[in-house]
Parts: C-alpha cells; structure tokens; sequence
C-alpha cells in the first residue's frame, strides 16, 4: 500500500506530460518499496504487455481491455497506481503524436517490472 496517495490528475497539463510524470513517480515508489504491486496488477500488467508483444503499441482496446478486466478491484489495489498509470495511456493511445510515443515507450520498463519480466531498476 502507499504512503502517500496518487495527487490527482491535472487536465491542464498535456497528456504527455501526465504520463511521463506519473511513470516516474510510480517508478520511484516501486524503487523505493513504497508501492509493491499485488497479484491483480501484475496479472493485468502481464496481460497488456503479452497483447502488444507483436507490435508494441498500446491501443486504447487493449487499455480498456485491461482496465474491464480488473473491474473495480484494480481502482483500489495498490492505492489506484496502475489503474491511473493505465487511465492516462489510454488516453494517449488514440493519437499520442511525437511527445506521446515517448512518454508510451517510457513506460513499458515500468509495466515490465510490474509485470515481474524485468529485474530492479540499476
């Protein structure tokens, strides 16, 4: 569980930039032990990174996906972190454009650990 919560979305800032600063708040938090991801969220996480395997985007069918199939227990496990994380994806998978592609390709070393495919951050 956390220690602190997840601050609340800002609207005002650029997707891109929500997602870029969310990966690494929740990187930190994974660095630091205050967010260790229970069996639901890797499931999910495992689930999403087998669906982009082939081609490696993150479409907002395979998000929304992921997020129906974690139904209303993934809002709360782990404080709502992965939940959120997957919100703003979702919301760049549409048309993310040049700052988007980056911020989703930070992303996937994130998902990996949570997934349980990559080992610690160096």
């Amino acid at each position: 569980m956390s220690d602190h919560p997840v601050p609340p979305r800002d609207l005002t800032a650029p997707a891109a930039g929500r997602l870029t600063a969310l990966t690494a708040r929740l990187t930190a938090d994974l660095d630091r032990g205050a967010w260790t991801p229970g069996t639901l969220e890797r499931l999910l996480t495992t689930r999403l990174l087998v669906a982009t395997a082939g081609d490696g985007q993150f479409t907002r069918e395979r998000v929304r996906e992921t997020l129906e199939e974690g139904s209303m227990a993934l809002l709360h496990a782990g404080g709502g972190r992965l939940a959120r994380l997957l919100g703003e994806v979702w919301d760049l998978a549409a048309g993310p454009g040049a700052d988007g592609e980056a911020a989703l390709t930070a992303v996937t070393p994130l998902l990996e650990r949570v997934a349980g495919t990559a080992g610690p951050a160096a």
